[in-house]
């Protein structure tokens, strides 16, 4: 008897270990409106500024797309409004699908406003114990002339230092990044937007749009495999004694 018991736990652990190191991604190139939910924060100086995000169904590379327009009240230099998009389809959880070794991260970014400079700030965002931290290193922009048109936006081997904690207040905190180890808990995924004032004081627009969204996600196998390891040490303690007539 617990010979078969020590091989269903022997199997067990070899599957587990083997999903464990297979990546996990999540596309959209349609953005239904039903799948997406938008938050919207400012800092101070950017109270007052609003959003407005949709899907289009032409238009985008190649057919729908999300648009994202921003209208930026600045009463000081540094004013900033973030669009926050959530989908409501992506969901992971380190502590039972794996420790997160990188998370590569891309999108196809159009700015329809020429002279809005770098257009929007965009990237990876996550949300994790309630708390939403967004891609800081790198930030990705969409400048013209090579926005114009679609174009790919792209920041592969992200690390949990790379995101930073986002306050409703419009603050950031570098310290502070989501945990991709095994005692992280389930995170929603989805990408941001942001627009800043810089020196300018009053009110600016910003209009841009996101295609082909997509997240993937690399597990590190090893850690899944540590897992399974102390769930088999634990069932050898916990055996019954065996009788010499079991054993035979």
């Amino acid at each position: 008897m617990n010979r078969i018991r020590t091989t269903l736990a022997v199997t067990s652990l070899t599957l587990l270990a083997g999903s464990a190191g297979a990546a996990v991604s999540f596309f959209d190139g349609v953005f239904n409106n039903s799948d997406w939910n938008e938050i919207v924060f400012t800092n101070a100086d950017g109270i007052g500024s609003t959003t407005s995000v949709g899907q289009n169904i032409s238009g985008g590379n190649p057919n729908e797309f999300r648009f994202i327009n921003m209208t930026l009240v600045s009463s000081a230099p540094g004013g900033a409004v973030f669009s926050l998009n959530l989908n409501a389809n992506a969901f992971y959880n380190p502590s039972s699908q794996g420790y997160i070794s990188a998370i590569d991260y891309s999108e196809d970014s159009i700015n329809f406003l020429p002279n809005s400079g770098d257009g929007q700030g965009t990237g990876l965002l996550i949300m994790q114990g309630g708390k939403i931290y967004i891609q800081r290193n790198p930030v990705l922009v969409m400048p013209a002339p090579n926005f114009s048109n679609w174009a790919p936006n792209a920041a592969p081997n992200l690390q949990a230092s790379d995101l930073w904690e986002l306050s409703s207040t419009g603050t950031l905190n570098s310290s502070s990044n989501p945990d991709f180890t095994i005692t992280g808990g389930l995170m929603q995924f989805g990408f941001y937007r942001g627009a800043s004032s810089g020196n300018f004081v009053g009110t600016g627009f910003r209009e841009a749009g996101i295609d082909n969204w997509n997240v993937r996600i690399l597990p590190t196998p090893a850690t899944t495999m540590l897992l399974g390891s102390a769930g088999l040490l634990a069932m050898k303690r916990r055996r019954p004694e065996v009788s010499k007539n079991d054993a035979e």
